[in-house]
Order: C-alpha cells, then sequence, then structure tokens
C-alpha cells in the first residue's frame, strides 16, 4: 500500500531522472545489446597443459564445416572435429621434428587458398612460421640486413607442409621457404596470411605475406623495422620463393625486394578490409617520440613510416590490442552486424565488441583527448554494439574468427572452447531520434508513467514476478494431427494461440538460461544427431546437480524463428531458487526438449538427421529418488511428521513430487508423450526398481531421524514407522 513516505520518495527519484534522462537514454541503448545476440558453444579445443604456452590461430577446415586446425605457441597442430571432441588428433608436433629440439615456438599458421582443391597447386599445403637458435655452423642461406655488425642468434623459420591423402602430414615434403635473422625471439614473424579475396585470375594470388615485428634497437634497418614481407611461396629452379615485379621496393637495392611496407613498428594484425582491394588495414604499435599509440592504419604498398607516422587510420588508443581481434564480418546470423567491421577490445574484465567507422583521420587533424569522438578509455570513432558478459567468455584471451560461411566465432584461449554468434531475430533496436517535446513536458511524461508503474507493481507485479516470464511466453507446444504443423500454447490455455507450419520454420534454437545449446536450422551441420542428444543431455545432468540457491533462475526454452523473420519462445521450465513455477518436472522437460529437437530437425533439415537410436538414455533410480527426495525435503516439517506418524497414516506413505504439485491443467491434446525407456534385458528394469526402493529406504530414515530430533515423532512413534520402513522393504523383494 503506498504512503506518504513513498510518494515523497518516488517525487525525488524523479526529478534525478529527468535531470540525468539524456544520460539514462545511452546507457538503455548500450544495456539493450546485451540479450541482443546469443552464443552457442560448437566445438572444444583441448586445454593447454604448459602455462608457457597458448593458443594461437584457428582455421575451419575449406569444404568441411565440422573441421578445424588449431595451432599453439609450444609448436603443436591439431584436428579438431566440431562433434567428436574425443577425436582429437595432433596433426603436427614441430619440437620433435627439429634437429636439438631447437624450436623456441610456433608464431604463426596459415593454410594455402587452393588447400582444398584437389589437382591445383597448393592443394593440401599449409605454412607455419617458427622461431629457432640460429646454430652456428649452419651454412643455410639466411635474409638480413648486410650492414648490421651485431650477432644474430635467432632465425624466423617459414615451412611449406602437405597432408597425405589420409590427412597426415608427409615428413618427406617438408620445405623450407624464408629463413630470417633476428636478434631475439620476440622479434619473429606474427602472422601469415593470403589474401582471402584474391581470385586465380588475379596478379596477387597465392602471394605470402608475412609480419615480422620491430627490432626497438634495430629499428632504423628497414627489414627491422617493422615490415610486411610478400613472397610467392612456391619453389623456383634456384630458389625457395621467387618475388613479383610488382613489389614496391623490387628494383630498390638499399631495400629488401620481398618488403610490402615498411616502418609499421609492432605489427599485431593485418587484414584486407574490403573484398575488391589490395589495401591492407594493420593493427600496430607505433613508436612515436617514445610514446607507444595504438592504431589502426590503412596503408599502400611502399609506405615507409620510419620518419613519419601514418597518414590515415581510423583508430588510436593508449591500450594495445590483442592478436586476432579485427575483422569484417559477412555472415547471415547476425543481419545487425553485417559488413561492419568489429573490434574486440578488453574493459576491466569484460570484453567488448565494437564496430569501427570507415571515416579516415589524418595525424594532423588527429582528435584532442577530450574531443568529443573521444571515448573515456581513448577508443576514437567506435560503437560498442555488444557487452560479452557472459560467463563463458569472462577469459584472458579471447580471439575472433570466421568459419567458412563468414561466421563469426569466439574462442576462448583460455578454456579452448569455440562459440559462433547468432542474433536474436525480430529483436532489433530501433534508431534514436531527437526528441520533440520539451523539458518540461518530457519531465511530466516520466513522473505519470513512473508513478503508474510503481501503483502496478505494488499491487500485482511484486507478488507474481517469477510467473511474469512465464505469462509474456509461449508455454507449451504439441503436434497437429497430421504432423505437419506446431500448435503453441499459453499458460493455462487449452486452445492453441499460434499454429506454425514445420516447413516455415527457418531455425530453432534450444536455450539454458541465456545460452543457446542447441542451433538447428536448414543450413549444413545444423541437423541433429545421436551425439549431439547425448552431449546435451550431459548438459542438462550438469545443470540439474548445480546447487539451487535464493535468486537463481533455472530455465529451459525453444526460440522458433520463421521464414517471416519473427520468433517465438516456449519457456518450458522455469524455476527461481526453491519455487518451480512450471508444471513439469526438470526431468521430464529434458526428454521433451530433446525430442522437439528431433522432431524439428527431422522437418527443416532432414538431410543432416540421423536416424534415432532405439535406445533412449534414461536416467538412474537413485538420481530420479534424490530428485524427489528434494521436492520432500521443501515440505513443512509437521506436515512430514502429520504424513509418517502410524496412529494416524497407516500403511506409511512417503509424499512424492508430483502429490506437492500446485494445481495445474492438464497437458493440452496432441501433446506428444515421451516414449517408453527400452531395456535391452528384463533384469533391468528390475535392477531399476530395486535401487529406486533402496534409495527411498534410505531417504526416509534419514526423514525419521530428523524428525524424531527436532521433536515432531516421540521415541514409540519413531520405532513403529521405522518397523514398517523395514517390513516394506521385505515385501518388496
Amino acid at each position: 500500500m503506498l504512503t506518504v513516505k513513498h510518494i515523497t520518495l518516488l517525487l525525488l527519484s524523479l526529478c534525478l531522472v529527468a535531470f540525468c534522462a539524456q544520460s539514462t537514454a545511452d546507457d538503455h541503448n548500450i544495456n539493450s545489446n546485451q540479450n541482443h545476440f546469443l552464443l552457442q558453444k560448437v566445438a572444444q579445443a583441448p586445454q593447454v597443459t604448459n602455462k608457457d604456452s597458448h593458443w594461437l590461430q584457428l582455421f575451419e577446415q575449406p569444404g568441411n564445416s565440422q573441421h578445424y586446425y588449431l595451432a599453439n605457441k609450444q609448436g603443436q597442430i591439431y584436428q579438431l572435429e566440431q562433434d567428436n571432441p574425443k577425436s582429437t588428433a595432433l596433426l603436427l608436433d614441430l619440437p620433435q621434428l627439429m634437429p636439438k629440439k631447437s624450436v623456441l615456438s610456433l608464431n604463426a599458421f596459415t593454410l594455402h587458398p587452393n588447400f582444398s582443391k584437389l589437382d591445383q597447386a597448393g592443394y593440401a599445403t599449409f605454412y607455419t612460421a617458427h622461431v629457432e637458435n640460429h646454430l652456428k655452423d649452419s651454412k643455410v642461406k639466411r635474409l638480413h640486413e648486410p650492414d648490421i655488425s651485431m650477432t644474430l642468434s635467432y632465425d624466423a623459420v617459414v615451412t611449406e607442409w602437405q597432408l597425405t591423402a589420409d590427412k597426415q602430414v608427409n615428413l618427406s615434403q617438408k620445405r623450407e621457404v624464408l629463413r630470417v635473422a633476428i636478434p631475439s625471439a620476440e622479434n619473429g614473424i606474427k602472422q601469415l596470411s593470403f589474401n582471402p579475396y584474391s581470385k586465380s585470375w588475379h596478379e596477387d594470388f597465392s602471394q605470402l605475406y608475412i609480419s615480422l615485428s620491430q627490432s626497438q634497437a634495430l629499428k632504423q634497418y628497414p627489414l627491422y623495422s617493422g615490415v610486411i614481407l610478400r613472397i610467392h611461396p612456391q619453389k623456383s629452379a634456384s630458389h625457395s620463393y621467387t618475388v613479383s615485379h610488382s613489389n614496391p621496393y623490387y628494383a630498390n637495392e638499399k631495400i629488401e625486394k620481398a618488403i610490402y611496407l615498411l616502418g609499421a613498428g609492432k605489427i599485431q594484425q593485418f587484414i584486407w578490409p574490403q573484398k575488391h582491394s589490395t589495401r591492407l588495414l594493420i593493427s600496430h604499435l607505433y613508436d612515436s617520440n617514445n610514446t607507444w599509440r595504438q592504431l589502426l592504419s590503412y596503408n599502400d604498398a611502399g609506405d615507409d613510416w620510419r620518419e613519419q607516422a601514418p597518414k590515415e587510420y581510423i583508430y588510436q588508443s593508449e591500450a594495445a590490442l590483442s592478436a586476432n581481434s579485427l575483422l569484417v564480418y559477412r555472415g547471415q546470423n547476425a543481419p545487425a552486424l553485417r559488413n561492419k567491421l568489429l573490434l574486440l577490445t578488453q574493459n576491466k574484465q569484460h570484453w567488448q565488441l565494437h564496430s569501427l567507422s570507415d571515416e579516415l583521420t589524418s595525424s594532423e587533424t588527429a582528435p584532442d583527448k577530450n574531443s568529443a569522438n573521444q571515448q573515456p578509455d581513448g577508443v576514437t570513432l567506435t560503437k560498442i554494439e555488444w557487452q560479452l558478459k557472459q560467463p563463458a567468455l569472462l577469459a584472458r584471451q579471447l580471439s575472433l574468427y570466421r568459419d567458412n560461411r563468414g561466421e563469426l566465432l569466439f574462442f576462448n584461449k583460455d578454456t579452448g572452447a569455440i562459440y559462433q554468434l547468432f542474433q536474436q531475430e525480430g529483436q532489433g533496436l530501433p534508431e534514436n531520434k531527437p526528441s520533440v517535446l520539451g523539458g518540461i513536458t518530457f519531465f511530466f511524461i516520466i513522473m505519470l508513467g513512473l508513478l503508474s508503474g510503481y501503483i502496478f507493481y505494488q499491487i500485482n507485479i511484486s507478488k507474481n514476478s517469477a510467473k511474469a516470464l512465464v505469462r509474456r511466453e509461449f508455454s507449451n507446444l504439441s503436434l497437429t494431427k497430421d504432423e505437419l504443423s506446431l500448435k503453441l500454447f499459453r499458460r493455462h490455455q487449452h486452445e492453441a494461440e499460434k499454429i506454425i507450419a514445420l516447413a516455415d520454420i527457418h531455425q530453432c534454437q534450444l536455450l539454458l538460461g541465456d545460452l543457446a545449446i542447441a542451433t538447428i536450422n536448414t543450413t549444413l551441420g545444423h541437423g541433429f544427431n545421436n551425439q549431439q542428444e547425448q552431449k546435451l543431455r550431459e548438459i542438462f545432468h550438469i545443470e540439474q546437480i548445480d546447487k539451487m540457491i535464493d535468486g537463481k533462475v533455472r530455465r529451459i526454452s525453444l526460440v522458433i524463428n520463421t521464414t517471416d523473420k519473427t520468433n517465438h519462445t516456449i519457456c518450458l521450465y522455469l524455476r527461481k531458487g526453491s519455487d518451480r513455477i512450471t508444471k513439469n518436472s526438470y526431468f521430464e522437460v529434458v526428454d521433451e526438449v530433446i525430442n522437439w529437437c528431433w522432431i524439428i530437425a527431422k522437418g527443416i533439415n532432414k538431410e543432416q538427421t540421423e536416424l534415432r537410436a532405439i535406445q533412449k538414455p534414461t536416467l538412474a533410480a537413485v538420481e530420479i529418488s534424490q530428485a524427489e527426495h528434494k521436492s520432500l525435503d521443501n515440505t513443512p516439517l509437521h506436515t512430514q511428521a502429520a504424513t509418517i506418524r502410524p496412529a494416524t497414516h497407516s500403511p506409511l506413505a512417503i509424499v512424492s513430487s508430483e502429490q506437492l504439485e500446485t494445481d495445474e491443467p492438464s497437458k493440452p491434446q496432441g501433446t506428444i508423450d515421451n516414449p517408453e525407456p527400452y531395456t535391452d534385458h528384463n533384469n533391468s528394469t528390475l535392477a531399476q526398481t530395486t535401487a529406486k526402493v533402496e534409495t527411498d529406504l534410505v531417504n526416509a530414515i534419514e526423514k525419521l531421524v530428523k524428525l524424531q530430533q527436532q521433536g515432531f515423532l516421540s521415541a514409540d512413534e519413531f520405532a513403529q514407522a521405522k518397523a514398517k520402513l523395514l517390513a516394506s522393504l521385505q515385501n518388496t523383494e
């Protein structure tokens, strides 16, 4: 009930809201994006056990959407199957192949653009770049600056490898492409890349771009000033590689002809931001008057930044960026990000996904730190698209990648988990528009709205807050009689509010909380199979054994997207703390949602959906009994005592979780029932029944002891109840 105190406090808060309205609106635009996207875990790499090593790069195998190649700093490259993490195989162990174990670290890895094209030059070919100690008696030719007098004790080496027909490394085909003399292990090659937009008829097709980081002590020498090299890695008659005549310094005797750009400082990453341009966008730390600045700079072939800073850049910051944090998104799963230049940064504990403006800033007109275009952390001309606060992405090392279809992947290098990004369709945010109302009118509108909302909250919402979510969403679904459509039901309704044809479903996602744990759509690799079912059951099992505390919410939902770009959310299970809002138990809902995954996958992507195994994984009798016992624990003790007291209740009745449920309407007609568990032997069912009885007995005796200790049962009542329990066990046997 509202009091004078409540109204006074409300009016004071309204004054503060009106005063800060604009900043609040800006914050809302940022926070509203938090649920705009969903993540789905698609693969799990093995965790790196060496504390001095970490994952470097991730590539999806061209032509195969379910296999990845991963390289770590320790010098190992793995093959990873998306649906079967246990089949992860070691493809290459570089330290074991080199003489005297001279390899210090693997720094870069890339696939030839013809990697998946049979009978083409470069088929099944990949390249690595590592750092090794230089052997004093070695006569191997090295690329270096001839005027340097100091000893260069390390080599940065580019090696070509080929796979056999059974996807194993052919050691007899190993070939050294390039060797660069470097002063320290930190000055090695940081990136190997081919232009992804170059076609076989283009002049720069299959030219390998190589970034070599700056050596601070030798930065006046072109080769060690922070360069990008460009070579043809194919072997010629007398050389292990060739240099195109179109290289900008090919005819310059003072500069190595393989150099494409120089003076860039510490190069972290470079990409091709435009499809039909050879212009690079470089992420690098640039030393200007002994002050390091993080820049994203456009370059043209032949740029020399040793004496003059880059003329055109789109980003600068005082904080350094991580490797693999920059890309242009060209996929379909997140329309709001399509064709945007994306940048991943870390702000305190959380990562942020920015989109960058392509507006160029020159060094002469760089904005001040207090200018309107400057963010508080020093980032210029960016927009925060998403704040990544999911626990799965709380990592020291997080990287951005694209798969074969251009979709966005997040690679948690700490845990080895790989996630794919999805946008919730129909959840787009409107563009900000300037207000046409004056300040006073705006103040009274806010005051009236908040006052009305507060009254409504006091009367209704505060008592039913946990059920509000279920009311807003669908709570059940079933198949029509012809099994060609889905019927969606609201809470407490027996008539379907919405009917959706299976043929009109574009995508279905299974959510556990806010995390998508399964995605079914019409694209390759997004059907359903028995391995995925088992994986889902393991995820649900881990979630179920996690302790529910006050305020914690456990939710299982299906999100169905249709071809008309609308989405429908069906909340099948919702529990907050010890209060379960939905009717069906957790185990029933798990079976139900997995059944729906099979049905929908078969309806919209039959080619990518396996035949379901006859034997469905079932829960052990012990787990079922323990789950029921948890419900019993929530019953008032005096009620439990009355239930088992021999004087008033004989024979002894154990209250099941179903008896404690609130009255709810029955399932709508047409709802699919869970299939009966299949057993291979008649003894299996008997064993489960026996196990359940024994577990119930232990739980019941523990409860009797607790009730007697707290004074709800006398000694005689305890003895009689215990005797009845033991007698019931003998009768069962």
